[in-house]
Parts: C-alpha cells; sequence; structure tokens
C-alpha cells in the first residue's frame, strides 16, 4: 500500500462514537483509536494500540476475514467497509512491533501444551499477569496449524517475528519436539495447566471411494509432493481456499452451499477467480471411483431450504472425471473423548473457533479463567 493510499484509506474511517468495529472484533482491538493515531501521522502509537490487545497483530492484520469488524463498519451504508485488516498490518509494518511490557513475577508458574495461536494467546495473557510460562509443543517449530497458511498469504517471517516476540523473554521457556501425553503428572508441577492441543483429525466427507483423498494438512505441509493436472478441492472456507490458491494445476472446488455463502473475503473470491479456479458451488461428491491415473466423481446438485439448510435435489447426478488428486478441505476436530476431566481447555479443543483472531481469543479466555480459578 502506498503513503498515499494508507492516507486515503485512514480518511475514510468515519470516528464512530459507538465503535461497532471494535465491538465486532473477537479480542477487543479498537480500529476506531489506532486509525484516530495514524490519522495523526502517531503510527508508533496505532501499533501499540493494537500489540495491547493482540499477541498476533499484523498476521491478523494478513489473514483476518472481513466477518469481523469489517462487516461491523458504518461505512459499508455508504459504499463500502474500511479495509481495517489491511491497516492493522500496515500500522504494525510501518510503526513496528513495540516490546512487550511485563509486570513483576507473581512467583507462579503455568503449563501451556500447544503452540498453536490458542496456545500463544494464553501465553501472552499468562505473562501480562506476572506468570512464568513453560510452552510445550510436540513439532519443530512454534504456530501449530497457522504455519499451513501459504506464504503468499502470511510471509513466515512476519509470523517468526510475532512469535519471537512473546516467546523469547525470561518469561517463557519454550519445549520444542515435546509431545505430552501424561497430563495428570504434569499438572502436579504448576500452578495451572492450559491444554490447547489443536484439531488433530480431519473432517471427512463420509462416502464411498474417500480413501483416494488426501487432508489438506497432508497437502498444504507438502504441496509440491502432490502434482496433477486436475485438482478438486471439498470445501468452501479459509482452509479450502488455501488449497485452491496453493496448487499449480487446473482446480475445481466442490462446495456444498452458494458461492456467496462461501466464509472468505471478496478479495479471496478475486483472486479464485484470477487463478481461474472453478468454483461448483451448491454441489456435493457422492461417490469417488479410482481408474487408472485418475478419479471419476459423482456429484449431486444441491438447494437451499427456507431453514437456510443445503439439501440435495432429486435426479441431479453428474458424473466428473480426470480428477488427479482430490483434497479434502473441510476443516478438522478434536475429539471429545478424549479431552482429558479437570482441564482448562483452548482453541480447536472447545469446538468453538475457526480462525486466528479467533483461537487467540480462545487462549486469551482461557487464561483469564485460569487466573480466577488461583484468586
Amino acid at each position: 500500500m502506498t503513503n498515499d493510499d494508507l492516507k486515503k484509506e485512514l480518511s475514510r474511517c468515519l470516528s464512530c462514537r459507538l465503535k461497532p468495529c471494535e465491538k465486532a472484533c473477537p479480542l477487543g482491538v479498537s480500529p476506531h483509536d489506532f486509525i484516530l493515531a495514524a490519522k495523526s501521522g502517531d503510527y508508533q502509537q496505532a501499533a501499540r494500540l493494537i500489540a495491547e490487545k493482540n499477541p498476533l497483530p499484523q498476521t491478523c492484520g494478513l489473514v483476518c476475514p472481513s466477518i469481523f469488524c469489517q462487516a461491523a463498519c458504518i461505512r459499508r451504508k455508504i459504499d463500502y467497509a474500511v479495509q481495517i485488516p489491511c491497516l492493522q498490518a500496515q500500522m504494525i509494518e510501518r510503526g513496528n512491533l513495540p516490546p512487550l511490557t511485563l509486570p513483576e513475577p507473581n512467583g507462579k508458574k503455568a503449563a501451556v501444551i500447544g503452540s498453536g495461536p490458542a496456545g500463544l494467546g494464553a501465553v501472552f495473557e499468562m505473562i501480562k499477569n506476572g506468570f512464568y510460562v513453560d510452552l510445550y509443543e510436540k513439532e519443530s517449530t512454534l504456530g501449530g496449524a497457522v504455519r499451513l497458511i501459504p506464504q503468499s498469504r502470511l510471509p513466515k517471517e512476519v509470523l517468526d517475528k510475532e512469535i519471537a516476540r512473546l516467546t523469547q523473554n525470561d518469561r517463557v521457556t519454550v519445549h520444542l519436539n515435546t509431545e505430552i501425553t501424561d497430563f495428570q503428572s504434569v499438572k502436579a508441577k504448576y500452578s495451572t495447566v492450559i491444554l490447547s492441543l489443536g484439531e488433530p483429525i480431519p473432517r471427512t466427507l463420509g462416502i464411498k471411494g474417500e480413501e483416494h483423498c488426501i487432508s489438506y494438512k497432508e497437502y498444504l505441509q507438502n504441496p509440491t509432493k502432490y502434482q496433477a493436472e486436475k485438482i478438486a478441492v471439498c470445501g468452501g472456507g479459509e482452509v479450502a481456499l488455501d488449497c485452491a490458491l496453493t496448487a499449480k494445476a487446473n482446480v475445481e472446488m466442490f462446495v456444498r452451499r452458494r458461492r456467496e455463502d462461501m466464509r472468505i473475503d471478496k478479495n479471496k473470491h478475486d483472486e479464485l477467480d484470477k487463478k481461474g479456479v472453478v468454483i461448483r458451488a451448491l454441489t456435493s461428491i457422492t461417490e469417488i471411483n479410482k481408474t487408472a491415473a485418475t478419479c471419476t466423481l459423482t456429484t449431486i446438485s444441491n438447494q437451499i431450504t427456507p431453514e437456510g439448510k443445503a439439501a440435495p435435489c432429486p435426479e441431479t447426478q453428474k458424473s466428473l472425471s480426470g480428477y488427479g488428486i482430490i483434497i479434502q478441505a473441510l476443516g478438522s476436530y478434536y475429539p471429545k473423548e478424549k479431552i482429558p476431566a479437570g482441564f482448562i481447555t483452548a482453541g480447536d479443543m472447545t469446538g468453538t473457533t475457526g480462525t486466528v483472531v479467533e483461537a487467540l481469543s480462545s487462549g486469551i479466555h482461557a487464561a483469564k479463567k485460569a487466573i480466577e480459578e488461583l484468586k
């Protein structure tokens, strides 16, 4: 964004007295306040205001969907919403990420197991309240599922810088390549333990032939391993978007609902169109058949019922062939029966998060609950 473009976008903010954008942010960041600082030229103050509430401020600015602050923006009634996430990312880039300001230690130590955005949110809140934190991660790097977001959407150097700011201090001890399975023994060593183990099980289509699919995690972890002339992506959310935009081949997205129901921003729709991705909206795959080198898909058309659900239309079956790779990008879940009793959980273990900002918020709220229980 050029300086002129930035000033123009900042000027579009109406400085609403009721701050609906702030109320819509899962972290309570105030676009009203940081834009006001930015309008006066104080990008450093703008960055500080954002980073006080958001431990991954530039990351969220780059990947946040429009369903939060932008959806609440009053400017939409005139023309279109202020590009708040973009402005947030610009403020951190131009104003620099301020160092963490931490209170005196309170002598208590917490364990956070899992370093995805929910775990990092928990770390953020705990150290802001004087705790020492041991952060356990079974992989060799911190970040969890955020690491799967393609470089084109989230440069790894941005994420690395923000995680380093949060964890490279005298309050946080990081334990990489450390998988915790005996939670009770860990619990005995700490004042409190927060579990943020992510979503280990990808959701599946539940149809005949789905063994010929790969999960979005498999694909995004090593996209160069999976090459084909034609790729099918099952799903219409951000994960499916990442798969479609990462693929080098001809891509078709199969979406159960309408295109306008997809939980992605308009500019991402534009990116898909520019790349030539075919979006087969209101279409479900009902069967997959493997031939020599490709797969044939049996599909059925859907319609939206008066209750707002996607329901199959009778006698609308089609057969589509030539797909070299089929990616299931329907999200994941954590089995409730595997959640140990008596622990505070965050993120995907709660079944209530779908975006980075929601996961951060979940971790922060889990930490607040842990702190309250210790009083």
